[in-house]
């Protein structure tokens, strides 16, 4: 038993130390490791802390630390500061931490064609791509791809569930601001807001990429980070409500209310006003929508026991 947990030690130590060089096989292998047995994940997990720690105490170093290699620094998140990501999400965080690993993704340099699919509130379209992925996007929402290379993708706002062709010789990407979600044969949803970009997986998984970091996200996991503060909140999801917004619903999990007036806009393309405090209520549940407006915002009024107007341009929520 001792020669074993040896040798599971051993194998953390080697995959921590290949990181910076290991391709797209070597990673899906890595991944497969960790989740063989949670004895795996938990040896590196120590291993990856341990090594965190030691390259945070500089006073051991008789010697300044090498600079890092180019290849194996992400790109900054501002470029007046440099600053780590907080993590909060409790057992959810400390299960993903143990996934934790650096990812450099290749870059279609020198032939990139992009273009642009933007729709207007209230107006979703499903596109196909060349490989086989098929994208579903919401109401209000802006994606970049390219002609040249059809397994990477930039969602630069709105909201976007992916069906995506696994292959693991090219994993699909999708970027978003600075952050990086990369394919592991699944379906996800990603949705950008302003700084905020949340991520919820259905089938699968996806490897979620700050800017040195890499969690591996499963079927069932949902991920927020902002780009603004840095911090990351891990948490579960129900695969059924993950992009739930292609059934005419909406779904929220202790978020604020205010949050609702975007889907609103997304799905029925009305302009909704939330009260300030109003806004800023933790609101719970899923709530499908008829795409009226005049039936729409009277029924989310009433769910938080608040008043509702319209003023014949925009619909008003506030409180009683």
């Amino acid at each position: 038993m001792a020669r074993e947990a040896a040798d599971i030690v051993d194998r953390a130590i080697d995959w921590h130390v290949r990181q910076a060089d290991m391709d797209a096989a070597e990673w899906h292998a890595f991944v497969a490791w960790l989740e063989a047995d949670p004895a795996h994940a938990r040896a590196f997990d120590a291993i990856a802390l341990d090594m965190s720690v030691l390259a945070e105490r500089s006073d051991l170093y008789p010697t300044p630390a090498p600079a890092p290699q180019p290849h194996t620094v992400m790109p900054e998140l501002t470029p007046q500061t440099r600053r780590r990501w907080a993590w909060v999400g409790g057992g959810a965080a400390l299960a993903a931490a143990a996934s934790v690993a650096v990812i450099v993704l290749p870059t279609a340099a020198n032939r990139s064609d992009p273009y642009i699919v933007a729709t207007k509130p209230g107006q979703p379209q499903q596109i196909a791509l060349a490989d086989g992925t098929r994208i579903e996007l919401n109401g209000a929402t802006r994606l970049r791809l390219d002609r040249a290379d059809a397994r990477v993708a930039t969602l630069e706002a709105g909201e976007a569930t992916f069906h995506v062709r696994h292959d693991p010789r090219s994993p699909f990407t999708v970027h978003s601001g600075a952050l990086t979600v990369q394919d592991l044969g699944t379906v996800f949803n990603v949705e950008r807001d302003g700084a905020r970009l949340d991520v919820q997986v259905a089938e699968g998984s996806v490897l979620f990429q700050p800017k040195r970091d890499a969690v591996t996200l499963k079927a069932g996991a949902a991920l927020t980070a902002r780009e603004d503060s840095g911090r990351i909140m891990l948490s579960k999801v129900d695969v059924a409500t993950v992009g739930a917004w292609r059934n005419h619903a909406i779904s929220f999990s202790d978020e604020p209310f205010g949050r609702v007036a975007t889907a609103i806009r997304r799905l029925d393309g009305v302009t909704l006003t939330i009260d300030a405090d109003l806004s800023q209520r933790p609101f719970t549940g899923m709530v499908r929508l008829s795409g009226k407006a005049e039936q729409d915002v009277p029924h989310l009024a009433a769910l938080v026991g608040a008043k509702w107007h319209h003023d014949g341009e925009r619909w008003v929520i506030s409180p009683r």
